[in-house]
């Protein structure tokens, strides 16, 4: 569910636990407001649509209002939040041509990625891909599930041998939020990713291709379901099924 208006941030847990957690180790007041904001808004405790009422999170941070608008108009930069007439910063939130255009071009590289790992696949490296793969179609939502997904697309792109490919295809998942990345959005039945190392496996690229896209078809399509939008007071919302 959204979070409710006019919420008070210094009661929230998440935001309190951020604050703590980034309250040192900074040079400057700015650089650690910048990264509370930042953190808050990856972790979903600000929402996508959310207004960021600079008075409630100096409040919460224990700063003026002013290092909280410098940090909001550097992540505005960023591509984090959008100022709005009258409105102040909202969190940053991608419709559904956006979300498209991002998986798009995530199912060509990764495809890409694909076609330049698996001849270099050997015993060693199916043996762990396979272990990390039913270790993540076992793991619920969450942190873990997170770390998993990392370690075993690095390895099955072959992160060492292809970094900047790797980077790019990370940059484009990131786009969405970290908040939203900690969920699953593909439950089609043929969405396990011990399937797609018995192709891989298998030397079948075509059947690892045609995988991975169907695959990036379902979490594109989830995310899009849940998708929040503005109400006609300018205040997030999401579905109740989301």
């Amino acid at each position: 569910m959204p979070p409710k208006k006019g919420r008070n941030l210094s009661a929230d847990h998440r935001v309190t636990a951020v604050v703590q957690q980034l309250s040192g180790g900074y040079r400057t007041v700015g650089q650690m407001v910048y990264q509370v904001i930042k953190e808050l808004i990856l972790t979903g405790a600000f929402a996508p649509g959310e207004r960021i009422r600079q008075e409630s999170i100096a409040s919460a941070i224990g700063v003026s209002r002013v290092p909280v608008r410098s940090a909001l108009l550097q992540l505005e930069t960023e591509g984090f939040v959008t100022f709005h007439p009258y409105q102040g910063a909202r969190v940053r939130s991608l419709d559904n041509a956006q979300i498209d255009e991002v998986y798009r071009l995530r199912a060509l590289l990764e495809t890409y990625a694909l076609r330049l790992s698996m001849p270099r696949m050997d015993a060693e490296r199916i043996t762990s891909l396979r272990t990390l793969a039913e270790q993540l179609d076992a793991e619920p939502e969450g942190a873990e599930f997170l770390d998993l997904r990392v370690r075993f697309y690095r390895g099955l792109y072959d992160a060492e041998r292809n970094p900047m490919l790797v980077q790019m295809i990370e940059q484009l998942r990131s786009t969405v939020g970290r908040y939203l990345l900690s969920f699953r959005f593909s439950h089609r039945p043929a969405s396990k990713h011990a399937d797609l190392i018995d192709r891989v496996a298998d030397g079948d690229l075509p059947g690892a291709e045609a995988w991975l896209t169907a695959h990036l078809d379902g979490v594109r399509e989830g995310i899009e379901a849940f998708g929040t939008h503005e109400d006609d007071n300018g205040e997030e919302s999401s579905p109740e099924t989301a």
